[in-house]
């Protein structure tokens, strides 16, 4: 269980997280996904579903008793006002902290606005969830929703919000599932929601209650589809293109028709989507085709972005220890300059010292003569 301290900087997040649903742009909002097999999912945020999106579990407070409402986001509101006498039953033991929050809870409320708005950009693919098809992978996993839509909110976890579908009446979503950090688990919950079921890409994005249409531009679905071609081949998924891929490509040859390049270019784009193989770029295309190369031409080198970024970060590391090493060298040239300097120094002051020895030397030679020479004349004239 957190400090007190971190459950209120919870509950102040909890807080701005609600008061964005109820601005009138999200809520009641209608939302249409128009998928790349020809289907059309809409859905709404309704206020009963937004306790669990953003990590509450209401059903163990309203089992409790403890608040007055009845209605889950009146509880949840409530339970943001009252936040100081629910920790204390926590601390207490009148409620089990792990039964009421998600242990999820902070990364549920910081991708909130990104579900919330539901912009085409932050959608990675919407996964189709069948339970017989779930069962061909050996296990019982039951997620309880009928389609699961993937964003991707800029870090490295995958948002997953689920939606249900009534007899006859919009889905709506009643849980998101936040990937896992670690690899392994992340890889486990891929291949549960991929695994033998059908991916499809959103082509545009409706929010009906504001009229805001988003659509995915072609060059954008041509890096999407190369990444989930990679990932539904990785998990054993099927990726469902033909009816907007064979759309786009009917709309573009019939604008060309007469055009033999680019209808070459189309058929080199066919083989290249389903081979994984980059484009040559020919100067006979037009501008358009171009563009669609070099965008192509790129999603296919992300795909080796991991080994670039192991080279750059090499690169970066022998660079560091040529400059290191460059650095030492300089500081080694400067020791021997001043040891050189020390050196003629010492041998400018030695050879000052020889020469008053030398001096000294001729000095006492000359002394010694005289001496000699005083010592005869002495004996001479005793």
């Amino acid at each position: 269980m957190p400090s007190k301290y971190e459950f209120e900087q919870i509950i102040v997040k909890l807080e701005e997280a609600v008061k964005l649903y109820k601005k009138s742009d999200y809520r009641y909002n209608e939302n249409k996904l128009y998928l790349s097999n020809g289907q059309i999912l809409e859905f709404m945020f309704k206020p009963e579903n937004i306790p669990h999106l953003l990590g509450i579990n209401i059903s163990a407070l309203r089992n409790s008793k403890i608040l007055s409402s009845n209605k889950p986001l009146d509880m949840l509101e409530e339970l943001i006002q009252r936040y100081t006498a629910i920790y204390q039953k926590f601390v207490r033991g009148e409620l089990i902290y792990s039964d009421v929050v998600s242990p999820y809870i902070k990364e549920k409320i910081e991708s909130f606005e990104t579900v919330l708005k539901c912009d085409i950009n932050d959608i990675y693919f919407v996964s189709e969830y069948s339970l017989p098809r779930a069962y061909l992978n050996g296990e019982r996993n039951n997620y309880g929703c009928q389609y699961y839509i993937a964003f991707e909110d800029g870090k490295s976890e995958i948002i997953f919000l689920g939606l249900k579908k009534p007899d006859d009446q919009y889905y709506y979503s009643p849980s998101s599932i936040i990937s896992p950090s670690d690899e392994k688990s992340s890889d486990k919950l891929l291949a549960d929601l991929i695994s033998n079921q059908r991916v499809m890409i959103v082509n545009c994005v409706v929010r009906k209650n504001i009229g805001i249409f988003n659509y995915l531009k072609n060059a954008d679905k041509l890096i999407l589809a190369q990444r989930l071609v990679n990932l539904t081949n990785e998990y054993n998924g099927h990726l469902m293109l033909s009816n907007d891929f064979i759309y786009n490509l009917k709309k573009l040859m019939s604008s060309y028709e007469k055009d033999l390049n680019v209808q070459r270019f189309i058929l080199q784009l066919i083989y290249a989507i389903s081979t994984g193989k980059k484009i040559s770029i020919d100067c006979s295309f037009d501008q358009n085709c171009a563009d669609l190369v070099e965008v192509y031409n790129m999603s296919v080198q992300r795909s080796n972005k991991a080994d670039i970024q192991t080279d750059l970060q090499e690169l970066k590391r022998l660079k560091e220890e040529l400059l290191l090493a460059k650095s030492t060298i300089e500081e080694q040239k400067q020791l021997l300059s001043e040891k050189d300097e020390l050196i003629s120094l010492q041998q400018t002051q030695l050879n000052e010292q020889q020469g008053k020895i030398n001096q000294m030397q001729d000095e006492t030679s000359s002394l010694r003569q005289f001496k000699d020479e005083a010592f005869q004349l002495f004996k001479k004239f005793q």
